[in-house]
This record gives C-alpha cells, structure tokens and sequence, in this order.
C-alpha cells in the first residue's frame, strides 16, 4: 500500500533518516520504537507529508506520491500526536469536531451535517468505549480532560477510515485504565477497517498485544522484524 524506497532525509549536516526500505499493508500494526532522536517522528514526518525526503520515493498502491503535500495527503494518511491539544478545536464541541472531519470527504454544509449528526458514531464508536462520551457531545473540546481528548482525536483521526493511521505516543497522556480501552478500539477498528497502522510507543509491553511487527530505528537506520 505504502512503500518506501531509499529514503533519506538530512537536517544541514545531520542524517535524520538513512536509506529506509520499508513497506505498509492493510491490516500491518507495527510498533516504531528506538531511543530519542532516532529518528521517529521524522520517519512519521516522511510519510505524513510533512517532511520530503532529500533522496528517495514513496509510492503508494505503485503510484510515486514522494512530492504530494501533507494537505493532500491528509485523504488518506492520518496522524496522532502525543499533545492532546492537536488535531482538534477547542472551542468547538466534540459534535462539531466531528463534524469537521467528516466534511472532508462528503459535500455538504457544516449546519447540515451537524443537525443531521450521523447516530452510529455514538453507537458504534463512542458509546462502546465505556467512557459516557456520549453524554459530553455538545461540550467544548478544550473543557475536557487531556485523556478524553486524545481519544476523540484517535476517534477523528479514524472516521474517514484512512489508508494508514500514524500515532505518535498517543496515549502517554493518558492514565492505564483510558489508554488499554484506546488500545483495545485500535486493535478492534485498524483491523475491521483494514487500515494500517504505525505507533511509535513510550510502553513497548503496554501495546505489544497489537503488534504484528516491529520497526527498530538507530541512528537513522532502519531494520525491521
């Protein structure tokens, strides 16, 4: 689905990434993990979009997609970061921020879309998280607890069922209870979704239940198990 082709990316004199060979299929689960500076979140950079690597392809389905902009790649490549106040808005409620993901791909209005608030999100997605966030759904984003936010973003990120879900320590801000029922709901809908997924991980054991294969960076350089 993705691949990646000798991909480097260098920082002036520095070498973030060194000739990355690797490749993500439906259903993959792969747990990123290495020391700090290793080279992680550029690697999610890379393939988000974010950072163009200076040597190097990606493709994706065969088609060369290294020069596309993060914007456009956003259709089909979500990402999760650590800080609970990206990805959404927090003046608009939990609705409304939903809402604004899905207007990404249907043609519609925001007020029409709002009042007609599609009920299998909090019947299939929210209400069996246990975490009564169904009972929060007109309330701001930013009046929520850091640990309620992550999760609407994990679930925003994954609405529009995209080709691949990068998450970046998503749940290092959440306490053990909240972050085994994020990971329960990722392990549930990366798979039914067949999305494929990389996390890069502060608790290698705490995710290793997900895991399908390992990605180990040092120094830039990449193996792979």
């Amino acid at each position: 689905m993705i691949r990646l082709e000798n991909v480097s990316v260098n920082f002036n004199e520095f070498k973030a990434l060194d000739t990355i060979n690797c490749s993500l299929n439906q259903n993959d689960f792969i747990l990123l993990v290495g020391h700090n500076g290793a080279g992680k979140s550029t690697l999610l950079d890379v393939i988000s979009g974010k950072v163009i690597p200076n040597h190097g392809k990606i493709f994706r389905n065969n088609l060369n997609i290294t020069n596309i902009s993060e914007q456009k790649k956003s259709l089909f490549v979500s990402r999760v970061f650590q800080n609970t106040h990206m990805g959404s808005v927090a003046s608009l409620s939990i609705r409304e921020n939903l809402c604004l993901t899905m207007l990404k791909q249907k043609k519609t209005g925001f007020k029409l879309l709002k009042n007609n608030f599609p009920e299998f999100i909090v019947d299939e997605i929210i209400k069996p998280l246990g975490l009564r966030l169904e009972n929060l759904l007109d309330t701001p984003i930013g009046k929520l607890s850091g640990g309620q936010r992550q999760i609407i973003t994990i679930i925003m990120a994954t609405l529009n069922q995209p080709d691949v879900l990068l998450l970046d320590e998503p749940t290092a801000a959440l306490d053990p209870i909240s972050s085994q029922l994020v990971l329960q709901f990722l392990e549930k809908f990366t798979h039914n979704k067949n999305i494929a997924t990389v996390m890069i991980t502060h608790d290698e054991k705490e995710a290793e239940f997900l895991c399908q294969k390992k990605w180990f960076l040092s120094h830039g350089i990449l193996t792979t198990q």
